[in-house]
């Protein structure tokens, strides 16, 4: 008889985890297939045609739609200000729509239960970046493990949010989950982050701290980060950083957490340099805040 061989420390982990999450022997080849087929596809960088040297954009995040809380009249705002401005696209830090999270009392805080509704609802918010034009881009990433995430991860549900926004308005543009590059023609390196965790004791501190966090031969040029609902610009390690702001009153969470909610959207115009190693020649903010 052969001898029976004892797990490495990483089997005995796996064994672990999949008898946590009651996972049965016949779902475990399928698990270990959808590992292969979906990461690498989908932490990739998107790249654009646009070989312009100035583009004007949008950049905004945490929508929260279904929230009773998410301000539709911010969008309708953002919507006339990007056709006013000449935007040629917009990107969105996640978090589009509220989700279902499971915690207590947090039913009672939604205008749209469920994810055929959210998702019914998120529509008819996009179909208004039809009136800029019809084929307007929102290049968007969402988080893997909160709000429009959790339709994914709470019981193992597996629903895709970010495919299924995709689907439904041809103006959202998924390019992937958490940590996505858009990567125009003319070499301009964008960057979107939906991290996890609280609002740290200073607005910057979390976006400081990942900066640092990054190789010299990995830096964007710019980067938009969502998840806190704070504004702000910092320009550090020859990055240009922003906390992209959000379209949610502040709720009930964050008010537990005595944090506030930063209302608005960023209309940024880039001007590169013809020497393609140095890339941003000059950067123009506009940051447009609401109030509650």
């Amino acid at each position: 008889m052969a001898k029976r061989t004892k797990p490495t420390s990483l089997e005995a982990t796996l064994i672990e985890e999949l008898k946590k999450k009651k996972i049965s022997q016949r779902d475990i080849p399928k698990i270990i297939t959808n590992l292969k087929d979906v990461n690498p596809s989908k932490y990739r960088p998107r790249k654009v045609d646009f070989p312009e040297t100035k583009v004007k954009f949008l950049a905004f995040g945490d929508c929260h739609m279904g929230h009773k809380e998410y301000r539709p009249d911010i969008l309708d705002k953002m919507v006339k200000d990007a056709k006013r401005e000449g935007c040629e696209f917009a990107i969105n830090a996640g978090d589009t729509i509220e989700g279902m999270s499971g915690r207590d009392g947090h039913i009672y805080e939604l205008f749209h239960l469920g994810a055929t509704a959210q998702i019914k609802y998120f529509k008819t918010q996009f179909d208004k970046f039809k009136k800029i034009s019809k084929d307007f881009k929102v290049y968007s990433i969402e988080a893997t493990n909160s709000h429009g995430g959790w339709f994914n991860s709470k019981g193992n549900m597996g629903l895709d949010i970010g495919e299924e926004l995709h689907k439904a308005n041809s103006n959202y543009e998924f390019i992937g989950y958490d940590e996505q590059d858009l990567i125009l023609e003319n070499g301009l390196k964008i960057r979107l982050l939906h991290p996890g965790g609280g609002t740290a004791y200073a607005i910057s501190y979390h976006m400081q701290k990942h900066v640092e966090s990054i190789s010299g031969g990995q830096k964007p040029n710019m980067l938009f980060k969502g998840h806190d609902h704070k504004a702000e610009y910092l320009f550090y390690r020859n990055i240009n950083c922003y906390d992209v702001g959000c379209l949610q009153n502040q709720s009930i969470f964050m008010k537990k957490k005595n944090t506030p909610s930063h209302l608005g959207y960023w209309i940024v115009e880039v001007k590169l340099n013809k020497n393609k190693n140095k890339i941003v020649e000059r950067v123009s903010n506009i940051f447009v805040p609401f109030f509650e």
